[in-house]
């Protein structure tokens, strides 16, 4: 009941632009008609179970707002990623570089990453021009569309991407199993769009062919950095990777270096590393 009053509650804040701390305060203002009827047309619209962002057309994402339209909402997982990739850049040379952010979605990703790494540049990659539209609004809302280059690709090969052009790839790829799919909460399974959560059969479709056509674009000692599912999944994605490259370096292919955990201490996180030229 907490959580319904909270959500009613940013609803009206979104429609009046109020604080939360204002309406509370204020309980004596009367709404315009036209405000009320947008207000209950959108709290009849969660009620049916549409996501809040959606309703609202607002996610917060690492402390910035993002429109999620035609996207995959962002999650808590992800921000952790995106702060750990954002380390991963810091320590590759703040002077800049190139990353491309593999299944952008909303730009979440490859926008905080260029807020906070102003001599870098990117490539958004998505397999849907509605997420590459939504990605492009909310790069120009935040002052980077400058720096974002975005690309409709489904896989690496077709890419048309220089060979060894870039420093890191960042991806958080559908993953889920196609049969999981409708055990899903109604919330997600229903409104979320299906190839942004489909990772085929086994969910390791999208990990498979970066795996093997990604170290063909990354500069030598470039690294790949991707969310999983979770720890049995990612498992499953290291030792996938190893039969693609085999267990022992080898120029040209990819090296697994480290599994990293999110919030809640999840191992959730790979990276990999091209062998850089000695």
């Amino acid at each position: 009941m907490l959580d319904a009053a909270f959500e009613v509650d940013q609803i009206f804040c979104s429609e009046t632009g109020m604080s939360r701390a204002a309406l509370h305060a204020h309980p004596e203002i009367i709404m315009d008609a036209e405000v009320f009827s947008r207000i209950t047309g959108l709290a009849a619209r969660r009620a049916l179970g549409e996501p809040l962002a959606y309703v609202l057309e607002s996610a917060r994402f690492c402390g910035r707002e993002f429109s999620p339209r035609e996207t995959l909402i962002p999650r808590p997982e992800t921000e952790v990623l995106t702060n750990l990739a954002c380390d991963l850049l810091k320590r590759i040379g703040t002077s800049g570089g190139y990353f491309a952010d593999w299944c952008t979605g909303s730009g979440c990703i490859a926008i905080t990453l260029l807020l906070e790494n102003p001599g870098w540049r990117c490539l958004a990659v998505d397999s849907s021009s509605d997420a590459l539209r939504t990605a492009r609004a909310n790069a120009a809302s935040h002052g980077v569309l400058d720096r974002m280059t975005t690309l409709l690709c489904d896989t690496p090969e077709k890419s048309g991407v220089d060979p060894e052009s870039l420093d890191i790839v960042i991806a958080n790829p559908p993953y889920i199993p196609t049969q999981d799919i409708e055990t899903l909460e109604n919330q997600v399974r229903d409104f979320e769009p299906l190839n942004a959560l489909d990772g085929g059969m086994d969910g390791l479709d999208t990990y498979r062919t970066l795996l093997r056509w990604l170290p063909r674009l990354l500069k030598p000692g470039g690294c790949f950095f991707a969310e999983t599912g979770g720890e049995e999944q990612a498992n499953d994605v290291i030792s996938l990777g190893r039969v693609i490259w085999g267990a022992r370096s080898e120029i040209g292919g990819i090296n697994f270096v480290e599994k990293l955990s999110d919030h809640r201490g999840i191992s959730r996180f790979i990276l990999w590393q091209k062998p850089p030229v000695n």
